[in-house]
C-alpha cells in the first residue's frame, strides 16, 4: 500500500524518535516503500501536507504528541467532515477512571462508523476511517499507549485486511505506575489476560492443525502456567530437554537455534524458545525469544525497563512468544531479526555496547527489533553473564590501528572523491609500472594473489592500483575500508563498507586504479574478515553497477542524490535512517561573519557581488523536509547575488569552517551581523548513513539487508 506518515507536536522540543521508531517499525512491512514521518509542528500545516498526501497515498497515519491529541482529533474530524459519535467501548474504559464529564467526552469521540483502537485505559484511543480508496488512522505519541494501540489495534487492523477481531482486543500493557505495584506476592496468580492470550493461540493452532515444540528450559515453565485450565494445550505445545551449551555464540544466534532444535526433536510444525536474562556491558538487562519455521528462527530481543524486575521480564517475554507463535501460524508478517536456517551460529566477535533500551533500529518488517509490549511475571534466577567478550583485534603492523590515515594534502577521503568524480569526471588512468606493494606482517587473504590487472571488465581483480601503487586486492579494499570507517563498527557495517567500496571502485570503470584517495597505512583481522567474506560483491540497478555514495550520518533521513548533487538516481532516495538523530555531533552550530562568508564566496567565484544589508547575503531558496518542514537538506541558495547548491556552499565556498552536511538552516544576528549556521548530520547525507547501519547492524541486521535500506532497489551480485 502507499502509505504516508505525518506527526505532529506542540513544539520541536517534544519530538519523539523512540516513538517514531515503533511505529515505523510496526508499519514498514505493510508499505510499498521505506517510511518516514512528515513532522510538523502547526496543525496548518500539516493539514497543507495531508491535502497533498490525500492524492497520492492511500494509507495515511497520523501520529499526534499526547498533549494536544484530543483538540486535534476534533479539528481532524471536522476538517475531514467526519460525524462524531461516543464510542462505547472506550467509554467503558473510561468508566474506571476519575475523569470530569468533559474530558469523558473528549477522549470517546470518535468518527461515526470507525475502526477504534482502544487504549490500555481509554485515553488517546486512536482509530481508522475509511474514506472512499483511503484509510486514515490516528494514533497518540503517548509512551504509556503507544504500545497497546499498535500492537493491540492498528497491526491486526491492517493483517486482518481493514478489521480488527474481537481477539485483538484483551487488555493491554500496564502503565507504568500498574507496573511498580507488581510484586512477587501479588503476582503469584495468572491473570485473565495471560490466560486469553493463551487461549487465543491454542485457538489458532487447533484451526491450522500446527503443534509447537518448546524448549524446556526454567523459563518455559511460565508458559504452562499461562495455560493453566486450557484444554488440549498439551497436544499442541510440546517441551523438549534443555541442554546449557552456549559456548561463545551471542545470545540471538544462540536462542533461535534452540528453537530450532526442539522444533527437530519433536517434529512439530514450529520450535519455540525463551532465553535466560542477559546483560550488556554497559548495564541493559534483556531476554530474548524465537519462533522458528522450516525457512527460519525470528527472534525478539526484549529489553528491561527501569524499575522492572526479572520476574516482570520473563512474563513480558512469556506473552510475546505465544502471541509469535500465532502470529506465524497465521502467516503473518512479524517484526524481529530473521535469521535464516542456513546461517550457522556465529561467535559474538563484537558486543553490542552501543545497545540501548529505548533505541530500536528501524529496517524491513523482518528485520525490526522488537517492541516490547504485554503485561507478565515470573521469578528466576538471573543469569548475570556478561556478553562473551573476544580478543583484541590483531594488528597488522607494530604501531596501533588509526581510525583514519593521516590526510595528505593531493588526497581525500572515498566519500568526498565520490562527490569530487561526479562533479568533475572520473580520469581514465594510464597504467602504472610500480611494483605491488604489501605491508609489512600484512594478513594474507584467502585466495592467492597475482600482479596482472584483469582484461575481463567483470573479472575479480588481484590487484588495485591506489595513488599509483599496486595492492593486493582484498588488502586495498581493507585499508580504504579501515580508512573510512571508526574502529568500534560492527562486521556487519564492515561488510556494507567493503561491497560499497568495491562497487565503486568497479562503477569507475578504469581498470582498478584510483588515484587521490586516503587509504590507511594499516587494517585489523576484523575489518580482513569483513572483506573476505564479500569480496566480490557489488551492487547494481538494472543490470549496471550502480554508484554507491555514503556518509557518516544523515540528518534523521538520508537525501535524494537529485536535491544534493543535482543528479538523479532512481536507487538513491531519500529513506529513514531515525537513529542517526541521536549520535553525538548530529546538531553543530558555526558562527559566521561576513568577513567569512564574503572570502570564501571571492575565493571560489570573483565575480560574485554583495549588497550593503549583510542580512541578505544568504538565503535559503529550496530545501527538503529531512528534519521539518522548515528544515533539510538544502539544494539551493544564494550567496549574494549567485545561487549555487547546498554542497557546493558547504564543502567549497565555506570549505574552511568545517560545516558537517548540506543539511541545514541559517539566522541572521543583526547585533552582531553574523549569520549562525545549523548543520544536522555528517557529510552530504546520500546514500548510506554508516551510524545508522552501524545501528542497524547492532540490532542484528545482516550487511545484505542494510544495504537493501539505503539503496533500494538495487541487486547484490
Amino acid at each position: 500500500m502507499e502509505m504516508k506518515l505525518f506527526s505532529l507536536y506542540r513544539n520541536a522540543a517534544d519530538t519523539s524518535v523512540k516513538m517514531q521508531i515503533k511505529v515505523i517499525g510496526c508499519l514498514n512491512g505493510f508499505a510499498d516503500s521505506d517510511i518516514s514521518f512528515d513532522e510538523y509542528t502547526s496543525l496548518k500545516d500539516m493539514f497543507g501536507g495531508l491535502s497533498k498526501a490525500l492524492k497520492s497515498s492511500n494509507f495515511i497515519v497520523i501520529a499526534v504528541d499526547s498533549s494536544i491529541y484530543n483538540s486535534t482529533k476534533l479539528k481532524l474530524m471536522t476538517a475531514l467532515s467526519l460525524k462524531k459519535e461516543q464510542n462505547e467501548a472506550v467509554l467503558k474504559k473510561l468508566s474506571k477512571l476519575e475523569l470530569d464529564e468533559s474530558a469523558q467526552e473528549k477522549n470517546a469521540a470518535m468518527p461515526e462508523g470507525a475502526t477504534v483502537f482502544v487504549s490500555v485505559d481509554g485515553i488517546n484511543s486512536g482509530f481508522a476511517v475509511k474514506k472512499g480508496s483511503q484509510t486514515i488512522v490516528m494514533i497518540p505519541f503517548d509512551d504509556q499507549r503507544l504500545d497497546s494501540v499498535l500492537k493491540r489495534g492498528l497491526v491486526p487492523y491492517i493483517t486482518n485486511g481493514g478489521r480488527l477481531n474481537s481477539a485483538s482486543e484483551p487488555e493491554a500493557a500496564p502503565t507504568h505506575e500498574e507496573k511498580e505495584e507488581i510484586t512477587s506476592e501479588t503476582t503469584s496468580e495468572i491473570s485473565e489476560q495471560e490466560m486469553d492470550i493463551a487461549a487465543h493461540t491454542l485457538n489458532i493452532l487447533k484451526e491450522s492443525d500446527i503443534k509447537v515444540a518448546v524448549n524446556g528450559n526454567t523459563n518455559a515453565t511460565v508458559m504452562r502456567e499461562f495455560a493453566v485450565g486450557l484444554d488440549d494445550f498439551d497436544e499442541y505445545f510440546t517441551f523438549t530437554p534443555h541442554i546449557e551449551d552456549r559456548g561463545d555464540y551471542n545470545v540471538t544466534d544462540y536462542t533461535a537455534q534452540m528453537a530450532r532444535s526442539a522444533k527437530a526433536l519433536s517434529s512439530a510444525t514450529l520450535g519455540a524458545c525463551i532465553s535466560d536474562i542477559f546483560t550488556t556491558n554497559d548495564g541493559c538487562d534483556y531476554i530474548c525469544i524465537s519462533v522458528a519455521t522450516d525457512k527460519s528462527a525470528l527472534v525478539r530481543k526484549l529489553y528491561k525497563e527501569d524499575g522492572e524486575d526479572d520476574a516482570h521480564l520473563i512474563r513480558i517475554a512469556c506473552e510475546e512468544v505465544f502471541a509469535l507463535i500465532g502470529e506465524k501460524a497465521m502467516g503473518n508478517n512479524s517484526v524481529g531479526i530473521e535469521i535464516a536456517q542456513d546461517e550457522a551460529p556465529k561467535a559474538d566477535k563484537k558486543l553490542s555496547k552501543k545497545a540501548k533500551k529505548a533505541i530500536i533500529s528501524v529496517i524491513a518488517i523482518i528485520l525490526v527489533a522488537a517492541i516490547t509490549v504485554g503485561s507478565v511475571y515470573f521469578v528466576k534466577q538471573k543469569n548475570n553473564n556478561k556478553e562473551p567478550q573476544t580478543e583484541p583485534p590483531v594488528q597488522t603492523q607494530a604501531p596501533e590501528t588509526t581510525t583514519e590515515a593521516p590526510v595528505k594534502a593531493d588526497t581525500m577521503s572515498l566519500s568526498k572523491l565520490m562527490r569530487f568524480e561526479l562533479v568533475n569526471g572520473i580520469k581514465n588512468e594510464e597504467p602504472e609500472t610500480t611494483p605491488v606493494e604489501t605491508t609489512a606482517g600484512a594478513i594474507t587473504a584467502n585466495e592467492p594473489q597475482t600482479n596482472e590487472a584483469p582484461k575481463d571488465p567483470n573479472a575479480v581483480p588481484s590487484v588495485i592500483t591506489v595513488n599509483g601503487q599496486e595492492i593486493e586486492a582484498k588488502e586495498a579494499i581493507a585499508r580504504i575500508v579501515t580508512a573510512e570507517t571508526d574502529s568500534g563498527f560492527n562486521a556487519e557495517t564492515l561488510k556494507a563498507q567493503a561491497i560499497i567500496t568495491y562497487t565503486y571502485l568497479k562503477y569507475r570503470d578504469t581498470n582498478w586504479r584510483i588515484s587521490n584517495l586516503t587509504i590507511a597505512d594499516n587494517y585489523t583481522q576484523e575489518v580482513m574478515d569483513a572483506v573476505n567474506e564479500v569480496f566480490g560483491h557489488y551492487l547494481t540497478f538494472n543490470d549496471k553497477v550502480a554508484f554507491t555514495p555514503y556518509c557518516r550520518m544523515s540528518a534523521g533521513k538520508t537525501a535524494n542524490a537529485s536535491t544534493v548533487f543535482g543528479n538523479s538516481f532512481t536507487y538513491l532516495k531519500s529513506v529513514a535512517s531515525a537513529s542517526d538523530k541521536q549520535r553525538d555531533g548530529y546538531k553543530k552550530e558555526v558562527l559566521l561573519t561576513a568577513d567569512d562568508i564574503k572570502a570564501g564566496a571571492l575565493a571560489f567565484d570573483s565575480t560574485i557581488e554583495f549588497p550593503e544589508d549583510v542580512s541578505k547575503w544568504l538565503t535559503i531558496n529550496a530545501h527538503d523536509t529531512a528534519v521539518s518542514t522548515g528544515t533539510g537538506y538544502v539544494e539551493k541558495i544564494t550567496v549574494g547575488n549567485k545561487e549555487v547548491s547546498g554542497v557546493t556552499f558547504i564543502y567549497d565556498i565555506m570549505k574552511n569552517k568545517d560545516l558537517s552536511s548540506p543539511c541545514f538552516s541559517l539566522s541572521y544576528d543583526a547585533e552582531s551581523g553574523t549569520y549562525t549556521i545549523t548543520t544536522f548530520g555528517d557529510g552530504y547525507g546520500v546514500g548510506m548513513s554508516q551510524l545508522g547501519a552501524d545501528n542497524m547492524a547492532v540490532s542484528g541486521t545482516k550487511y545484505d539487508k542494510i544495504l537493501d535500506q539505503y539503496f533500494p532497489g538495487t541487486f547484490l551480485n
